[in-house]
C-alpha cells in the first residue's frame, strides 16, 4: 500500500508516463498529480501538504483517494531514496532511451515543427523524413481533435503506417508536454513498459512540463 511516509519518494511508472503526455487536457486530478511530480528534478518526498497541491483537491482525503487511484493501476511507485531527473543536452541524452523503446533499436522524437530533437538508428536522411512526417501527423490530430473525441474506445493512442495485413512496421506516437508538442517515431514493435520511457518523459517534462 502506498503510504505517507517520511522518506518515501514517489516516483512515475512508464505506464504513468504515457497518461501523463498521451493527452493534451490538464483538468484530470489524476494527470495533474503525474504532471505535478514528473516537473521536479528529483523524485519528491510523499506527505499530506504535497499531495493536495499536486492533485489540486480541496481536501487530503481527496487528494489521497487519486494518489491510491494512480498506485492501483501501476501509474505510481514509492521509493525509498530520491532518484534525479535525467540532465544534459537532449540530443545527447535522450538516444539512450530512445535505443530501447522499439525491439529494432530504432526511434526518433521530433517536435511540431518537423525539429529532430533526438533519434537512434537511423540514418540522417530518414531521421528527417520521419520528423516531417511526424510533425504532419500532429497537425491532423490537432485540427480533427473533435471529431476524433468523438470515436470514444475506438480512439487509439498511436498512428501506424501498416501493411496488408494490419501488421505496422512505423509507428507515430504524438506527445504533450505542457503546451509543447512532440511525436514519438519508432519502427518494429513498440516497447514502452519500461524505465527508459518514464525516464525519457521525465526528462522532457523538466526541460518543457513548466511552459504552460
Amino acid at each position: 500500500m502506498l503510504e505517507i511516509v517520511p522518506g518515501s519518494h514517489l516516483a512515475v511508472t512508464p505506464y504513468g508516463a504515457w497518461q501523463a503526455v498521451a493527452r493534451a487536457d490538464d483538468g484530470c486530478p489524476r494527470r495533474r498529480v503525474l504532471r505535478s511530480i514528473l516537473q521536479e528534478a528529483e523524485s519528491p518526498l510523499l506527505n499530506l501538504e504535497m499531495a493536495t497541491m499536486w492533485s489540486g483537491e480541496a481536501s487530503p482525503e481527496k487528494a489521497l483517494e487519486t494518489l491510491l487511484s494512480l498506485q492501483d493501476d501501476a501509474s505510481l511507485e514509492a521509493w525509498p531514496s530520491p532518484h534525479s531527473a535525467p540532465t544534459g543536452a537532449l540530443g545527447t541524452t535522450l538516444p539512450q532511451y530512445l535505443a530501447v523503446l522499439s525491439d529494432s533499436g530504432q526511434a526518433l522524437l521530433a517536435d511540431h515543427q518537423g525539429f529532430c530533437l533526438a533519434v537512434t538508428g537511423y540514418a540522417a536522411d530518414i531521421g528527417d523524413a520521419l520528423a516531417a512526417v511526424g510533425a504532419d501527423i500532429l497537425s491532423v490530430a490537432e485540427r480533427q481533435a473533435t471529431p476524433l473525441a468523438q470515436l470514444g474506445a475506438h480512439l487509439l493512442d498511436g498512428w501506424g503506417n501498416v501493411d496488408a495485413a494490419g501488421v505496422s512496421g512505423l509507428s507515430f506516437w504524438p506527445m504533450h508536454v505542457g503546451r509543447t508538442r512532440l511525436v514519438l517515431a519508432v519502427s518494429g514493435r513498440p516497447r514502452f513498459n519500461q524505465r527508459a520511457f518514464a525516464d525519457l518523459v521525465w526528462a522532457l517534462y523538466t526541460r518543457y512540463g513548466q511552459m504552460i
